[in-house]
């Protein structure tokens, strides 16, 4: 009965041993992300991996406006990619990253768009629409998620700020919380990025906004002051720096021109992001109607996920 325990003892030992000694080499990095770049971040956390399998990467998603104060208090993580380089200003100011090139270190932009649930019920075109009397809209709360900023400077910018917060029947959090109430009819409309209005192909009606109140957020990446893997995190940010890397995220409906011609405010100024829009809606038209070819010409670099939609079967369907 002893010698049994002992080889029991053995073999515990001697299975932690094992495990501790093969995660021995891996080298683990934190990287906070706003919660709207969870899709392409995730790929991009699969190819990385594939090409460097002794480093891991775990991620923080939340809404932007958390991130400084969580930052602030644990001093902990090794990359940083907000959903607006806005926050990611505050952590230079605070000293938090050291080597931010605000030219060179933009591998995706954000690109704002109009969404209605299916149908368009309140017929919602532009967005001076969004002031029209009994439209109910969904807006983000500016101090915990980046396309909160974006709703007031939108809105601000067209003079109908006022009526439009009148209008308002949420303030969201995060903006997948605009894409779901969209989606369930719970709001009449919205303004999200075109990386959110592609997760909702069949079920919403997707709207470019004319230049002058289109939106293009700089999403920028940097490596923290404390990572504990400076070397590795420097790898991932080439990574997500690159041809490759760019690729991926356009993918999931991010622009990733290098230039994109904005005024002061960081509105568009010319068609740059056009071909993006267009593959954007004849994506949402591909998943709702059969028929539509589904091909580069039509939509581009977002053929898998409109094949992923189109295949995903749900109730009711």
């Amino acid at each position: 009965m002893k010698s049994k325990k002992i080889f029991i003892f053995s073999l515990i030992f001697s299975s932690l041993f094992l495990i501790t000694h093969a995660f021995a080499g891996e080298k683990r990095l934190l990287f906070h992300a706003g919660l709207g770049q969870r899709g392409a971040l995730n790929e991009v956390k699969d190819v990385f991996e594939k090409k460097y399998p002794d480093i891991k990467v775990n991620f923080s998603y939340k809404g932007s406006g958390y991130f400084i104060a969580d930052i602030t208090r644990s001093k902990q993580g090794d990359l940083f990619m907000p959903g607006e380089e806005f926050y990611l200003l505050q952590a230079v100011e605070r000293g938090f990253l050291t080597d931010y090139n605000s030219e060179t270190d933009i591998p995706a932009y954000f690109v704002t768009v109009i969404i209605t649930p299916k149908g368009n019920p309140k017929n919602i075109r532009t967005i001076k629409d969004f002031a029209k009397p009994g439209v109910r809209v969904g807006l983000g709360n500016p101090r915990s998620c980046a396309i909160g900023i974006w709703h007031q400077k939108t809105f601000e910018k067209a003079g109908i700020w006022d009526k439009v917060r009148s209008n308002a029947t949420m303030s969201a959090k995060c903006i997948p919380e605009l894409g779901n109430a969209t989606q369930h009819r719970a709001i009449d409309g919205t303004i999200v990025w075109a990386t959110t209005a592609v997760l909702y192909l069949r079920d919403v009606e997707i709207i470019p906004i004319e230049h002058k109140y289109r939106g293009i957020i700089r999403l920028p990446v940097g490596v923290l002051r404390f990572a504990r893997y400076r070397e590795e995190a420097q790898q991932l940010m080439d990574f997500i720096l690159s041809g490759e890397g760019r690729n991926i995220f356009h993918r999931h409906a991010y622009a990733v021109n290098k230039v994109i011609p904005v005024d002061k405010q960081g509105f568009c100024l010319d068609d740059t992001t056009d071909k993006d829009m267009r593959f954007l809606v004849n994506a949402a038209k591909a998943v709702k109607n059969k028929s539509y070819p589904v091909n580069e010409k039509t939509v581009g670099p977002l053929i898998g996920e409109v094949l992923r939609q189109k295949n995903t079967k749900r109730a009711g369907d």
